[in-house]
C-alpha cells in the first residue's frame, strides 16, 4: 500500500510536466468559459506509452463514482508562488486525503494571472485522485483515449455509468454549492437570476435540461472553488459581470414606438416568468 501512495503521489518527471502543461490548459478554458478539451492524455516516454487522466477526466470520474466531496481548502501566499492544500472525503467509505500544490506566480517571464487558481484546483485534483477507484479511472480513460483516437465505437458504447441518475446527482452538487453562495454573491451584486444567465451562456443552454453531466460536474469545481476561496469568488464575480455585461451590449435595443410599449412589457413579463420558471436555482 505504501508503494502504491508513492506512485500515485510522486509521478516520473516527464509525466508530472504533461499533465500539469494540459491541466493548465484546462483551468484556463474553465476561468474563462471555454469548452474543456482534454480529458485524458497519452505520450511515449522510454519506449512505452503513459496514459493518464487530467484535471477534467478526473473530475469526471470522480462524479462517475459520486460521494467524493471536497470539504476543505487552505492556501498560503509566498513571494514567488502559492501554496494550496485541500482536504478529499469519500462520503461512502469514510476514507479521506489531502493533497497539496505549489503554484508558481510566474509563468516564464511575465507574471500568471491564473497562479492561484491553478494552485487551488490543482490540489484539489490532488486529494480527488487518491479516492477514484483504478477500475473507474480505467473505464473514463479508456472511452476518452477511445474517442480521441476516432474510435467509430465510442459514441455506441457510453460507460455504464452515464445514467440520468448520475446526472441528477452532479445536477444536486451544483444546487447545494449554488445556494450556499447565494448569500456572498448577493453581497457583490449577483442574483440567481444574474448566476443561471452566466451558465445558460457559458455553456450554450436554454434549460438546464440541456447541460449534460460533465458540463454540471465543470459547474459544481467552478462554484466549489469560488465557496472555498474568497479570491476565486471575486474572479467568477467578474467572469459574470463581464459576460452579462457583454449580453446586454449585444441585445437589439427595444421599439421606442409608444404603442408597443405595452405589449412589449407583457411579453418581457412573460419571458421573466419563464426564465425564473427555468432556473434550477
Amino acid at each position: 500500500m505504501a508503494e502504491e501512495k508513492k506512485d500515485e503521489m510522486v509521478p516520473v518527471t516527464a509525466e508530472y510536466e504533461v499533465v500539469d502543461q494540459v491541466d493548465d490548459q484546462a483551468i484556463i478554458e474553465l476561468m474563462t468559459g471555454q469548452t474543456i478539451q482534454d480529458y485524458v492524455y497519452s505520450f511515449k516516454q522510454g519506449g512505452r506509452t503513459v496514459e493518464g487522466l487530467t484535471l477534467a477526466g478526473i473530475n469526471e470520474a470522480a462524479n462517475r463514482r459520486g460521494g467524493i466531496q471536497i470539504e476543505e481548502i487552505d492556501y498560503e501566499e509566498r513571494e514567488h508562488s502559492w501554496i494550496a492544500t485541500a482536504k478529499a472525503v469519500d462520503t461512502i467509505t469514510g476514507s479521506s486525503r489531502y493533497g497539496a500544490y505549489e503554484q508558481q506566480k510566474m509563468a516564464g517571464s511575465r507574471p500568471d494571472p491564473f497562479a492561484f487558481t491553478k494552485a487551488i484546483h490543482k490540489a484539489q485534483r490532488n486529494a480527488i485522485k487518491q479516492l477514484i477507484p483504478v477500475p473507474v479511472i480505467r473505464e473514463v480513460l479508456n472511452f476518452y483515449l477511445h474517442r480521441k483516437a476516432g474510435s467509430g465505437n465510442a459514441t455506441q458504447q457510453p460507460l455504464p455509468q452515464q445514467s440520468d441518475g448520475n446526472i441528477a446527482n452532479a445536477q444536486k452538487a451544483a444546487f447545494a454549492i449554488a445556494n450556499n453562495l447565494e448569500g456572498p454573491l448577493g453581497e457583490k451584486g449577483i442574483t440567481k437570476a444574474d448566476l443561471w444567465n452566466y451558465i445558460k451562456r457559458k455553456y450554450s443552454v436554454e434549460s438546464r435540461n440541456d447541460m449534460s453531466e460533465m458540463q454540471w460536474t465543470q459547474l459544481s469545481a467552478e462554484l466549489k472553488a469560488a465557496e472555498t476561496a474568497p479570491k476565486l469568488l471575486d474572479e467568477l464575480c467578474e467572469r459574470i459581470k463581464q459576460l452579462t455585461a457583454a449580453a446586454q451590449e449585444s441585445d437589439v435595443p427595444a421599439s421606442e414606438e409608444p404603442a408597443n410599449q405595452e405589449t412589449v412589457s407583457s411579453n418581457d413579463g412573460q419571458a421573466e416568468t419563464a426564465q425564473t420558471q427555468d432556473s434550477p436555482f
